[in-house]
């Protein structure tokens, strides 16, 4: 498996912020030294880049956290809580904090260190500089963008929309005017998201994309996709924007979709045939007892299952849902990636299948693409094409194709193909739809109390840390907590 980015000792000399207070960004012995004097040419920025990417893989971000936090919450998994992990899963959070700000704050200090250093004083090879700081921005723009899905108020009644408050976008480090930054709007974040996006797709070139480990051009415009397709829900122009990212992404990428042969294969695999963009591990860097594999199955914690019973006032389980092509698709046969059985349950093995967490984890694959664009037909009024786009994934999968294209057809596949993956519970919010609540009764080792939240309510946005809001007195806490 390839190595994950290591840490140069150069990075130890350019430590970054936890939060965006001002304790934590109060210049210490290690941060005392000149960014600058330490990055003479591409490679000195390229080991910087690199460490953006490690901070990437921790269980707190990427690693489990942001993972699970998107399939838990919703009609595909719930927790036991065998080890006092996600007991939020029924949306019922601490409202003194709670998810991967921090974490996701360090990994934008990096890219700002990136994106802060002049071109003009580096050595080497200047094509390759400009195509570094871009990645540094497309990075960034994601950083972001999960940032502002798990805090910003766009889906709360009262404080929703494009106006109400969204995350602090930090451009800079370590600068002194900006070390207490207050929350922009949700417009605000988009349009910087957008800008950073563009700038990274304008400096970046196909030419260094050697691995999809980093940053790519097709990587930079598949985050895109995904994010534009989510802001529709706040501004509908943004649909024809995020089919448009994914088109170039089919018609323009090198990836392709990977065959029923070959799915389960993939997930195994480094830089796979699908992947658009990746985050790389291995046996001797991985998140070990921390990460998806432990929290997904085994005796000691397997909090997280697979949701078998269906949720209240619904008949949708994930058996349900693979119930017509349950012998055939590959995403559900014992073949695929559920199975078998652990402690009882289902696990979902195949998707995560070194226990360890070694193996790369896709973020990003040519499959979303498709259906994205699917959508962003429909939306348009183009629905033979979406029906087109929309049954390119059952073809390849061993399941039924669709005889009609609608948002809940193309919704249902999207579950289908991205189960486990973190994606299910925004498909939910920015469609307007309330959490399932979890039937005890027909779990296995459930104890989740309470009722999840119809949408609009204030739980669908996690709340602003204490620790967060101590040091930065200019953080407004989420509405409700």
């Amino acid at each position: 498996m390839k190595d994950i980015f290591k840490i140069f000792t150069l990075i130890f000399s350019l430590l970054i912020v936890v939060s965006c207070g001002d304790d934590d960004l109060e210049p210490s012995l290690a941060l005392s030294k000149d960014t600058s004097s330490a990055i003479n040419n591409d490679d000195d920025l390229f080991n910087v880049m690199a460490s953006a990417y490690n901070r990437m893989t921790p269980s707190s971000y990427y690693g489990r956290d942001v993972i699970i936090m998107g399939d838990v919450r919703t009609d595909n998994m719930y927790s036991t809580m065998a080890s006092g992990r996600f007991q939020d899963s029924n949306m019922d959070h601490n409202p003194d904090g709670y998810g991967p700000w921090s974490t996701i704050y360090r990994v934008i200090a990096i890219c700002n260190i990136v994106i802060g250093v002049d071109a003009s004083t580096l050595s080497g090879n200047a094509a390759r500089v400009q195509h570094i700081k871009g990645q540094a921005h497309a990075i960034r723009a994601l950083a972001h963008f999960d940032l502002l899905r798990m805090y910003g108020q766009h889906f709360v009644s009262g404080a929703g929309g494009a106006g109400s408050l969204g995350v602090p976008y930090v451009k800079t480090y370590k600068d002194p005017a900006n070390l207490q930054p207050a929350r922009d709007t949700v417009l605000s974040n988009v349009g910087d998201i957008q800008s950073d996006l563009e700038t990274a797709i304008s400096l970046m070139s196909t030419a260094f994309d050697t691995s999809t480990s980093y940053m790519t051009v097709q990587g930079a415009y598949a985050v895109w996709a995904r994010a534009a397709l989510y802001f529709g829900a706040v501004d509908s122009s943004f649909y024809g924007a995020a089919g448009a990212a994914a088109k170039w992404v089919i018609d323009n990428g090198t990836a392709s979709p990977v065959s029923a042969a070959g799915f389960k294969a993939s997930y195994a695999s480094d830089n796979a045939s699908n992947s658009l963009f990746e985050l790389a591990y291995s046996g001797t860097d991985n998140t070990s007892i921390n990460g998806l594999g432990y929290i997904l199955r085994g005796t000691s914690y397997g909090d997280v299952r697979i949701l078998t019973g269906d949720a209240v006032g619904s008949a949708d389980d994930i058996y349900d849902v693979f119930a017509a092509d349950a012998a055939t698709d590959v995403r559900f046969t014992v073949n695929g990636v559920i199975g078998p059985m652990d402690g009882g349950q289902p696990t979902l093995i195949g998707k995560y299948p070194s226990v360890n967490g070694s193996d790369n984890l896709t973020l990003f694959r040519v499959e979303e693409m498709h259906l994205i664009y699917a959508e962003a037909q429909l939306r348009a009024g183009n629905s033979a094409t979406a029906l087109t786009y929309l049954n390119n994934i059952p073809a390849i999968r061993g399941a039924s194709a669709y005889t009609s294209a609608t948002l809940d057809n193309i919704l249902n596949e999207r579950r289908k193909e991205f189960f486990g993956e973190g994606l299910r519970f925004y498909d939910l919010a920015r469609t307007g739809k309330g959490m399932p609540e979890v039937d005890c009764a027909k779990q296995l080792n459930c104890i989740l109390t309470g009722s999840p939240p119809a949408f609009g309510s204030y739980r669908y946005a996690y709340p602003i840390s204490k620790s967060e809001r101590d040091a930065n007195p200019n953080i407004e806490q989420n509405s409700g907590y």
